[in-house]
């Protein structure tokens, strides 16, 4: 009888904990990614056969493949032919130790920033079709959502009705740890999580308890309108830097402002052109803050709502400097309504940021909070989440297929694989502001992409939000845009249906 093959040592960090609410797949894959990030295996180093590794560990073989998919996708290891999978050359970089010194935040500065003004866009308090941002409020759970907040209200001991914890309820903490853990490696402690009212807050926070007026910012250009303007309240120094489909441009931001304080992206699915960055740009955007000192606010806005239901590992849980905050939101997933965002800190971050919740609105809605916790504790909130990635991706689907065959010439809608919008751009010379705004007469909401440039627009289209509107809605929107092309007077050839 042949004996068993014995694995290197280098991969007997590799164990199954079968009591582990994550999945096996995803404890495998979480244990390689962490040997290649902190250099235990090197560059075009072999991994094991699926079939050997799934002997060794006790498992089937098709959960080490699942693993190796999410490491193939990410960019930690290729494929070479018939030779097995190994570690690719730009995935490994040195170990590096977190800095000694404590870190602080910077005081608030006496400045008359923070009473600026800025107009924001006209948009009706009730989401109509092709809103960009909005969930499917037709799909969402009512009943189940319903009957927890019922039973809250008529709960005798009232705990809903009493001042809440600024942090946020812990087991709505809990509760978003364990997710973020489980589906998108980001591995934080509760006590590093505080609850804000949406995402917009934890900006605001940011820029306030981490800025001065005269410390640069970069933003992500094209990149989203309201970052930039939070930013602008509180900085004279906000850099729009070039973007393309591997990420932001990191050396032409150094040419543009070599030491920024801040870093905003959005890695997991760039607003608004739809791209994710690619880990070999993620480990280098990291190393560039780590060395300049500079804080990046990673704004994961719609990261569970990927159609392909495969994650991407967060800057969070990537970084080793304790320079990231990480921003999140229940308005896509769940409804906007319910104003329930949250954002990860370093640990030497958290009582300043407690502190300054305190002073800008003490403390979020408490029975929104416990409903929530409930919902997530539940199971409910990883159905619903599986539930819209299969949605989602049907309505943007129709979508994609009316654009493609109604307005051919006039309007190219491009292939997304997360999220609650669609990116078109237009191939003529049309104005994509006087576009929304005959669509909006039409009774549709959409977005001008230009006006995601803080400088002159690279590009023209819209954003059309398919996730808020019904098939027959995407129908009546294209038939919609197919007249309003016909009155602009461009021509496009537009195929039967």
């Amino acid at each position: 009888m042949a004996q068993k093959t014995r694995l290197d040592s280098r991969f007997a960090h590799i164990k199954i904990d079968a009591a582990s609410p994550v999945p096996k797949h995803r404890q495998i894959y979480a244990a390689l990614r962490r040997a290649i990030l902190e250099g235990r295996l090197r560059a075009d180093d072999a991994l094991p056969s699926t079939r050997q590794l799934a002997s060794e560990l006790g498992v089937a073989r098709s959960t080490v493949l699942v693993a190796y998919e999410l490491l193939l996708a990410e960019g930690y290891v290729v494929g070479r032919g018939g030779a097995g999978t190994f570690v690719a050359r730009n995935a490994v970089r040195p170990q590096r130790k977190p800095p000694a010194e404590h870190i602080e935040p910077r005081p608030l500065s006496q400045t008359a920033d923070i009473l600026r003004v800025w107009r924001l866009p006209d948009l009706t308090s009730l989401a109509r079709p092709f809103r960009p941002s909005s969930p499917a409020f037709d799909a969402f759970p009512v009943a189940k959502w319903s009957r927890i907040v019922a039973r809250l209200v008529r709960d005798t001991s009232a705990r809903w009705m009493s001042e809440g914890d600024p942090r946020g309820y812990l087991p709505l903490r809990k509760a978003i740890a364990a997710h973020l853990f489980t589906v998108r490696t980001c591995d934080c402690s509760p006590d590093q999580i505080v609850i804000v009212s949406g995402s917009q807050l934890a900006l605001f926070m940011s820029a306030l308890l981490l800025m001065d007026h005269d410390d640069a910012v970069w933003i992500e250009e094209p990149g989203y309108p309201h970052a930039r303007l939070t930013f602008r309240v509180r900085s004279d120094r906000v850099i729009p830097v070039p973007t393309n489909d591997a990420g932001l441009d990191i050396e032409a931001g150094k040419s543009l402002s070599p030491n920024p304080r801040m870093i905003y992206v959005t890695p997991t699915h760039q607003w608004p052109l739809g791209w994710t960055m690619p880990v070999q740009k993620r480990l280098a955007l990291l190393d560039f803050a780590a060395k300049r000192g500079a804080w990046i606010i990673e704004d994961d806005y719609d990261g569970d709502l990927r159609y392909d239901r495969k994650t991407y590992a967060t800057l969070f849980g990537l970084a080793e400097s304790r320079r990231v905050l990480h921003l999140g939101t229940f308005t896509k997933t769940m409804h906007p309504g319910l104003r329930i965002g949250f954002i990860v800190l370093p640990a030497d971050l958290v009582d300043s940021f407690v502190a300054g919740r305190q002073i800008l609105d003490r403390y979020p809605n408490t029975i929104s909070q416990i409903a929530l916790a409930e919902f997530m504790e539940s199971g409910a909130y990883a159905r619903h989440i599986y539930d819209m990635q299969t949605l989602y991706l049907e309505r943007h689907q129709l979508l994609h297929e009316r654009i493609s065959k109604q307005l051919s010439g006039f309007l190219h809608a491009k292939k997304a694989q997360t999220g609650t919008f669609t990116v078109t751009e237009l191939t003529g010379g049309i104005d994509d502001v006087a576009l929304a705004v005959a669509l909006k007469k039409e009774g549709f909401d959409s977005v001008p992409l230009s006006v995601a440039y803080a400088g002159p627009p690279g590009k023209h289209g819209l954003l059309l939000g398919h996730a808020v509107a019904r098939p027959e809605d995407i129908r009546k929107g294209v038939n919609a845009l197919e007249r309003i092309a016909s009155t602009m007077g461009h021509s496009y050839r537009a195929n039967d249906v």
